[in-house]
């Protein structure tokens, strides 16, 4: 028997990166067949691999149904999609990642308010890491810090669109 596999589209980022900002005008640019979710929209508490759970199965329900999902969230960490119950029902997951530079992101972060100095660092480092290692790996990046979430919106539109 030959088992259906979908496709899933990852835009990953760390806080400050833009993602739930844009979610939501992706979700309207793509209409109807599309799923676009901001990831920790059901964390309860800090149990994010519990979510990751539940979004895979939200998104293979999506498949079997024919809608496409995008899960906007934090992936590969707090989200780790690839031990998540469902994940062997899609095909390599595809990545994009939302990054700003570091005075944006410390801006965004700090207009927060609930941010600490010390977390802001971090996540600043860890930002930039996971820039390196997507710029390493070729994988398509969007910098967020200067252009309206409109434009960053078309061109993930325009990505998930090409990789059909």
């Amino acid at each position: 028997m030959i088992e259906l596999t979908f496709p899933l589209y990852i835009v990953a980022g760390t806080s400050g990166s833009g993602k739930s900002t844009t979610s939501s005008e992706v979700g309207v640019m793509l209409g109807t067949g599309y799923n676009v979710y901001d990831m920790d929209i059901i964390v309860i508490g800090q149990d994010f691999q519990s979510a990751c759970n539940n979004w895979i199965r939200i998104a293979y329900y999506n498949a079997l149904n024919g809608n496409t999902t995008i899960l906007f969230g934090a992936v590969p960490y707090p989200y780790n999609i690839f031990v998540c119950d469902f994940i062997h029902h899609f095909d390599q997951p595809r990545f994009l990642l939302l990054h700003c530079d570091r005075d944006t992101r410390r801006q965004r972060l700090e207009n927060r308010k609930s941010w600490s100095p010390n977390g802001i660092n971090q996540t600043i480092a860890y930002a930039e890491k996971q820039h390196a290692e997507f710029d390493k790996a070729r994988l398509p990046i969007i910098n967020t810090s200067n252009i309206p979430v409109t434009q960053v919106a078309q061109q993930i539109k325009e990505w998930v669109l090409g990789q059909l």
